[in-house]
């Protein structure tokens, strides 16, 4: 067994549904593995120089419904796998992935390198690039 239990990140885009497929490839050949896929909801405000944001009114209950289909979409994918873990984080997306893997005893990452952001113009996504700066364990980026 290589890894005993591996977090992705989800978000929903094409490369976070590439990094999931490819950790239901690790339990297909060892189904001890635990997976934990997580999606977090980022409440905080945009910081832009020195202005701040805050986010419009309602804009926590949309988040909170597309945060619901997601889980739906991820637990279509998942299946029937057993030692699955569907969890949704809030705050900051790299923070809480790094924060949900030390505190899961998590002992491998894998996730896309660019989500949905709006700002595609990154060869590799800003939180993609934070986790794997900082994290602990192995970060294993799918495109």
């Amino acid at each position: 067994m290589i890894f005993k239990h591996i977090m992705v990140p989800y978000d929903g885009s094409q490369s976070a549904t590439k990094a999931l497929e490819k950790a239901l490839q690790f339990v297909e050949s060892d189904p001890n593995i635990q997976i934990s896929v997580a999606h977090v909801i980022n409440l905080q405000p945009v910081i832009v120089g020195d202005m701040t944001f805050s986010q419009p009114e309602g804009y926590q209950e949309q988040v909170k419904q597309q945060g619901n289909a997601l889980l739906d979409k991820v637990k279509q994918i998942i299946g029937d796998h057993p030692h699955t873990n569907v969890v949704v984080l809030a705050g900051s997306p790299a923070e809480a992935i790094l924060d949900y893997v030390e505190n899961s005893n998590c002992d491998a990452i894998i996730m896309g390198s660019r989500g949905l952001s709006s700002l595609k113009e990154f060869m590799l996504g800003s939180v993609s690039h934070n986790v794997i700066l900082h994290a602990k364990v192995p970060v294993m980026i799918t495109k």
